[in-house]
């Protein structure tokens, strides 16, 4: 009987010491976040999963060790999956085609692995076994040791098929390691030393990579690696990383980088240069309305300090520095007028803003806004005080032309070469009724010619004229008369002046004996008769 006592009490040892360890494995899965069973006496059940839908609910201690790896990029149910598709191909299938309160035993192509897997309404339960239907599966099984396998393979094509040039150094910068990349690379450049058969490279083409390393700690450098056939280099920038007693670099082609940099550094000098040489003053202010860029030519127009201009200040504060230099013209309320010119930037904005600035020294500015990209202003100061100048002294030398015209008795009419009337005096107005201004109305030969006859005895005079009128190339000075219907004779001078216009002068002849007059003038009593 004692000996029955002894072997019951073993027995509840054991029991006891299996409880706790089964406690102890509990507590450290709840602590790290991780699904548990629900009992301790699941876990003597080998690698088992328990899902509602696609969520799990309750796993074994060797089912959670399975898949803690691939937890952290993917879901539960697909870590599942990505752990024993190699061996189960058609395990997504089978799992969508079982049936509901079905048993379903998968079998693999080996006799190493079988699953197990039960479907009762949304719960899943999936069984892993090892061989013969066991339910342990030692650590170094044929599921993790071909996992395992797989994610090395594939860690090694993706470092092999990377288009990045990967390769390993020791402290000393000895090469170790290399992948298809930059063993590529090696091999164009030992192609410019007339060397076509691949060999391993005795160095890397990077130097003084590994004493970078040592000394600064991990960085990122741009290095460029000449190319003597081509005459031209070729850029990377690359990354080091230390580990242990040897450096990993991981360089990335950086030739359309630096091109682009390259392309866009002689853009902004070709543009800087073109911009120094323009006359006309720019200022472009950014989004938040501060000056960006200038020219040359603003700060002769301006003469604003070099400083300021520099100092990127305000559209506003720049406002305020040409006004102080009598830069601006000065409006009757330079505040409202400012607030104008800034609401006027939305007109800017839009391309349509276009000032033209009357300056109390006497210069005149034309003021122009131009969208910038990015919400930015271009304005454009151009000084337009000789065009305006000489504007005015044009527009000063036809007012005085046409005033010593209308001073004169005789009238005067210029007519182009079309026959199109381009300027008359007071006198040709009062003698033939034109009250037409000759700037707003368009007055052609024929019309004109046609109040000349209606005041005029019949003669051939006009068709004379209108011919005149018309002839292209040499011509001498012409001269006729006419009776007007008072009686007065007029006589009439056409002379050709420059680019082929036509001067017709109108005026009258002196006074006729009264027995010439009488034969001169129309019977009225012919008149009559007819």
């Amino acid at each position: 009987m004692s000996d029955n006592l002894f072997d019951l009490g073993a027995v509840a040892v054991c029991a006891i010491i299996g409880a706790t360890f089964a406690l102890l494995v509990v507590a450290r899965l709840s602590r790290q976040g991780v699904a548990v069973p629900s009992t301790p006496i699941q876990m003597l059940y080998g690698p088992v999963f328990l899902f509602r839908k696609d969520t799990l609910i309750d796993a074994t201690e060797d089912a959670i060790s399975m898949i803690a790896p691939h937890l952290d990029h993917m879901t539960e149910i697909d870590a599942v999956l990505h752990v024993l598709s190699p061996h189960f191909p058609d395990l997504e299938k089978n799992l969508d085609m079982c049936d509901q309160q079905s048993t379903a035993v998968i079998n693999s192509d080996t006799d190493d692995l079988h699953l197990e897997v039960d479907r009762s309404g949304s719960r899943l339960r999936i069984a892993v076994k090892g061989p013969n239907g066991s339910a342990s599966i030692a650590p170094d099984s044929v599921l993790d040791r071909d996992v395992r396998l797989a994610e090395l393979a594939l860690l090694r094509d993706l470092t092999h098929q990377s288009p990045q040039l990967i390769w390993q150094e020791d402290l000393t910068g000895r090469l170790l390691w290399a992948n298809q990349a930059f063993l590529a690379f090696c091999d164009k450049l030992r192609e410019t030393e007339c060397q076509t058969q691949s060999t391993w490279p005795h160095k890397s083409p990077f130097t003084d990579l590994h004493e970078a390393m040592i000394s600064n700690g991990p960085s990122t450098r741009r290095i460029a690696v000449p190319l003597p056939a081509q005459k031209a280099e070729h850029w990377f920038d690359i990354t080091s990383v230390k580990r242990d007693d040897c450096i990993f670099h991981f360089a990335v082609d950086a030739n359309a980088v630096v091109r682009a940099e390259q392309a866009q550094r002689k853009l902004v000098q070709t543009l800087s240069q073109t911009f120094a040489q323009l006359s006309i003053g720019l200022a472009i202010f950014d989004r938040r309305r501060q000056l960006t860029t200038f020219n040359p030519a603003l700060l002769d127009m301006t003469k604003l300090p070099v400083d300021f201009l520099s100092g990127r200040p305000t559209l506003d504060a720049m406002l305020d520095r040409l006004r102080e230099a009598r830069l601006l013209p000065e409006p009757k309320d330079y505040p409202s007028w400012r607030e104008k010119f800034s609401a006027l930037e939305a007109a800017a904005h839009e391309g349509t803003y276009s000032e033209t600035w009357n300056l109390p020294d006497g210069q005149t500015y034309r003021v122009t806004g131009r969208p910038h990209p990015d919400g930015a202003l271009a304005f454009l100061f151009e000084d337009v005080s000789a065009e305006v100048s000489l504007t005015r002294r044009f527009r000063t030398d036809i007012e005085t032309g046409q005033a010593v015209l209308d001073s004169l008795r005789e009238a005067f009419a210029v007519f182009s070469g079309t026959g199109t009337l381009v300027m008359s005096n007071k006198a040709y107005a009062e003698l033939w009724g034109s009250t037409a201004d000759v700037e707003l109305t368009r007055h052609e030969l024929k019309g004109e010619m046609q109040i000349w006859q209606s005041r005029c005895a019949p003669t051939h005079m006009w068709s004379d004229l209108h011919e005149f009128v018309q002839v292209l190339g040499t011509r001498k000075p012409w001269s006729d008369d006419a009776v007007l219907d008072d009686g007065r004779r007029l006589r009439c001078h056409a002379t050709p002046i420059a680019n082929g216009m036509t001067l017709v002068k109108f005026s009258f002849a002196p006074p006729m004996k009264p027995i010439i007059r009488k034969l001169t003038q129309p019977d009225q009593a012919l008149r009559i008769g007819k």
